[in-house]
């Protein structure tokens, strides 16, 4: 059954009611409208974006606007006005691009009524202007933790983010646990210490409100395991453990038996499956390769440690060939060629984006020339270009494969821990304000969603066409 049938089945009732009085040798509609079968021809503009108007040409569409109905990749559409050889409507908000069906419903001389339908065989293409906007929690209300729908929801401290391939997110909140984020609702996921509630503690991460040794979450390629990743010694439990889909996520399940203290980051390779682990051990930095078969890390081959207390985060391009690696206690990122073949790092650039220092700072540039204010987590679009949470400018920084880094979205607002925005705004991304940008990821559809600890919300950014 096609959608309009649904969507006019009550109509047709109403319809045939109408209709009964008709005779069986009438030629022309009862009601004025056209005898004519409707002629679907064209419509314009094939590109548009919400909000504008879209002209569907033809003959014999009547004049009565509750009888037609246009769907675009299945949306419904608000209808503008109706003539006989013209149909305008208004492009709704996030409808998408795909095809464009048209529907007029029609009283016939016998008694029955009928339904007209075309698809459009050239297809319609949504565009969106790039914009900022509240995602979910309450924009400014902090140190609340509430569940419910996302606009209703209050985050406690929102760390990390990511989404899995239905574009369902789950937000680490610092010691509290991890939150999902489904349907329009929040939810507990796997608590860490419950808000108060030490029982109810998964794999003893937390042992206080305040004591943050959760580090970093990342799926698996098929998604099949959520692994965790903990900052502790083994005498604590396991650094690594993971949540299994088929649990629903909600279930923490400790991995690792070596003992490898001081882990920061965690990623997965998209095509390999690879875990890489970064570490910092007395000053240094060092990338790991956990092996989940023997439970254990071993040292990647092709990098050199910084020499300094780096806690350092890692994230992978999208086909798995590059691997970023973002030092927030440097205020830097470096580059690596990765092969999923030898599982081995090359090419190594230490300054790829920001200078290697101690202190922090802003500026627009390419490589070295630019300046970060400590880098917090990062994610690759499909084009390889990195974007990243630069917390303390509190901004969302875009660096190309090329290391050209621009600032992608708000008011940068270079300073110290102490000295955060607390005038909050939305809209276009150079006008937007953020406060302590921490978490990024992206989801199916090319927008950006920020977890930012200043204000205890998410944002999302739309960034481009579909």
């Amino acid at each position: 059954m096609s959608p309009f049938t649904k969507f006019y089945r009550l109509a047709m009732i109403c319809t045939l009611a109408l209709a009964a009085a008709c005779t069986e040798d009438e030629t022309a509609a009862p009601d004025g409208e056209p005898s004519e079968p409707p002629v679907f021809v064209s419509f314009s503009p094939v590109q548009a974006k919400a909000g504008d108007e879209i002209t569907i040409s033809g003959e014999y569409f009547g004049s009565d606007p509750s009888r037609v109905t246009v769907l675009i990749n299945s949306t419904p559409v608000q209808i503008a006005s109706v003539t006989d050889n013209a149909i305008t409507v208004i492009v709704p908000e996030d409808c998408g691009s795909g095809e464009i069906r048209v529907g007029i419903r029609r009283s016939t001389g016998g008694g029955y009524g009928k339904l007209y339908e075309t698809t459009f065989e050239t297809l319609f293409t949504y565009t969106v202007e790039s914009n900022v906007s509240t995602f979910a929690g309450q924009s400014g209300l902090t140190g609340q933790h509430y569940f419910g729908p996302y606009l209703t929801s209050c985050f406690y401290a929102p760390s990390q983010l990511v989404c899995d391939a239905d574009d369902n997110f789950y937000l680490a909140e610092w010691a509290r646990g991890i939150r999902l984020l489904k349907d329009g609702e929040t939810s507990w996921l796997i608590p860490m210490y419950g808000g108060g509630t030490p029982d109810q503690n998964q794999g003893n991460i937390a042992t206080d409100p305040w004591n943050y040794e959760f580090r970093a979450v990342a799926f698996s390629v098929d998604y099949s395991r959520l692994w965790i990743l903990v900052r502790r010694d083994k005498s604590t439990g396991a650094y690594l453990g993971y949540a299994l889909q088929s649990d629903g996520y909600k279930l923490w399940y400790p991995d690792s038996q070596d003992v490898q203290p001081d882990c920061e980051g965690m990623t997965v390779n998209p095509v390999d499956g690879s875990i890489i682990i970064c570490r910092n051990s007395n000053g240094s930095t060092g990338i790991f390769r956990y092996n989940p078969d023997t439970h254990t890390l071993s040292e990647v081959s092709g990098y050199t440690p910084l020499g300094f207390e780096c806690q350092s985060r890692p994230v992978f391009s999208k086909d798995g060939t590059r691997l970023y690696v973002i030092h927030k206690g440097r205020h830097c990122i470096s580059a690596y060629d990765y092969d999923p073949q030898t599982g081995q790092l090359s090419g190594e650039i230490h300054e790829f984006a920001g200078r290697n220092s101690d202190t922090g700072d802003y500026a627009d540039g390419t490589g070295r020339d630019a300046r970060f204010n400590v880098p917090e987590y990062g994610c690759c679009d499909d084009e390889g270009n990195l974007y990243v949470a630069d917390s303390w400018n509190h901004c969302v920084r875009k660096i190309t494969p090329d290391g050209v880094v621009t600032t992608f979205a708000g008011i940068p607002y270079p300073s110290t821990d102490g000295n955060n925005p607390t005038a909050f705004a939305n809209g276009r991304p150079e006008d937007a304000v953020f406060s302590k940008p921490n978490g990024i990821c992206m989801d199916s559809r090319g927008n950006l969603y920020v977890a930012e600890e200043g204000f205890a919300d998410i944002r999302r950014i739309v960034i481009g066409n579909e």
